[in-house]
């Protein structure tokens, strides 16, 4: 099944259910693994030494991530059922682990190959994890889970152009060919992750 497949059938899921507490439950378990990934990531980055314009960059990912998980908590409408954390355990343990072994010391502030790890999985994350697509039109834009879903997309776009631009300018000796490695791998992991998150947001 394609990727549009999937989408389509989350987004004509949440048009006979709607955004229930646990659609929304499942959509900010799989978030808060990712952007709290990312941003423990960022805050250990910017002590980097020699980052120089770069450093302005990831300081400025790390309050839009943390701006981000501030707004899904705020507006989401927490499911009491305990299965759907237990649930979401697998589903969002590759990220995990992947987050895991980036930040696991010395980390990035002192491993370059950690450091650009973390910076090509959170391009995966900001480029694979695209949410707008299972909004359905009959959703009411002016909810506060769509709005902060919607602003949340607007914010991964501006973010996803700046990862890009640290993935291109940050002072490395890694070989271009393990770089390219690293970010199609990661790539992979995602989409694997998030092909998973779909099943599961369309289950009864």
């Amino acid at each position: 099944m394609t990727d549009l497949e999937r989408y389509d059938q989350a987004r004509a899921h949440i048009a006979r259910v709607g955004f229930t507490p646990e659609i929304q439950s499942k959509i900010a378990l799989l978030l808060s693994a990712a952007k709290s990934g990312n941003l423990m990531f960022h805050s250990q980055l910017q002590w980097m030494p020699n980052l120089g314009l770069a450093q302005q960059f990831i300081i400025s990912q790390s309050a839009r991530e943390m701006e981000a998980l501030a707004l899904l908590r705020s507006m989401v409408q927490w499911s009491p059922d305990p299965r759907l954390l237990t649930e979401s355990i697998p589903i969002v343990a590759p990220l995990s682990t992947a987050w895991g072994q980036i930040l696991m010391p010395p980390g990035p502030l002192f491993l370059p190959r950690a450091a650009y790890r973390g910076i090509s999985l959170g391009h995966a994350q900001l480029a694979r994890m695209r949410l707008s697509p299972i909004i359905p039109e009959n959703a009411d834009p002016l909810a506060p889970f769509v709005v902060a879903l919607q602003r949340m997309e607007q914010e991964d776009g501006r973010m996803l152009q700046t990862q890009i631009r640290l993935l291109k300018n940050l002072g490395t000796d890694i070989p271009v060919s393990e770089r390219e490695d690293f970010i199609e791998q990661d790539q992979e992991l995602v989409s694997a992750v998030f092909e998973q998150f779909l099943i599961w947001l369309t289950a009864p």
